[in-house]
């Protein structure tokens, strides 16, 4: 097997507190698969019958409204695991999974991971604090929206994006890959022009900086 799938499995949020073990039996249980960019690895409304394990890439996760606007629910990357809440559940998949990038995964049916996590029961309790903070963090997420303004909301997307890979510095700088204008106006339900405004304005400021591959976000 993979040593990096295995090195990958056992940094994850969702799998990262399991023994070497089980992060071994894991890695035997699914197989990679490569995306190119622009593709659709998960559609809305589908069955949900297996678990992906970012291995390299980006991809985003998004809803469609009535016509057609694009509401950006997280942007993912390597390291990152999604469709977990389809297995459980037996509902259709709730959002839509296109590549940014280039990407591969590693995907575990569902199946598979039901019946080993029976007789594993470490597997369970990861997944219940896992789901747990997706859904924490869903709170957090709607709470912002819903009473911050504009610069508000981008600084808050900027947090949340940093406590799941960014970088967070003691001194009070917040790091993160940069976004385009269009995709952080569908991660916030504003338009891109209202972003461009409150992204200037936070810049002039002294709140952000924007270099060539990432935002500064002072705090």
């Amino acid at each position: 097997m993979d040593d990096k799938i295995e090195d990958i499995i056992a940094n994850t949020r969702i799998f990262g507190a399991l023994n070497s073990k089980d992060i071994k039996a894991l890695a035997e249980l699914g197989e990679k698969r490569h995306w190119n960019k622009g593709q659709q690895i998960i559609n809305e409304g589908d069955k949900g019958d297996s678990l992906y394990l970012m291995l390299s890439g980006k991809v985003k996760v998004v809803l469609y409204g009535e016509e057609g606007k694009e509401i950006v629910l997280s942007v993912m990357k390597s390291g990152d695991v999604f469709g977990e809440m389809s297995l459980f559940d037996g509902e259709p998949r709730s959002a839509n999974v296109e590549t940014v990038e280039d990407t591969e995964c590693f995907i575990i049916r569902g199946s598979a991971l039901v019946d080993y996590m029976k007789n594993h029961p470490s597997i369970a309790f990861s997944f219940l604090s896992h789901l747990s903070r997706r859904l924490r963090e869903a709170d957090r997420k709607i709470g912002g929206l819903a009473l911050l303004d504009v610069c508000g909301r981008i600084a808050h997307t900027f947090l949340e994006i940093a406590n799941t890979g960014g970088n967070i510095q003691k001194n009070g700088i917040v790091a993160i890959e940069r976004l385009t204008h269009e995709d952080l106006a569908a991660m916030i339900g504003s338009s891109r022009e209202v972003v461009s405004r409150a992204l200037k304005k936070m810049t002039q400021e002294g709140y952000v900086e924007t270099e060539k591959d990432k935002f500064i976000l002072h705090i």
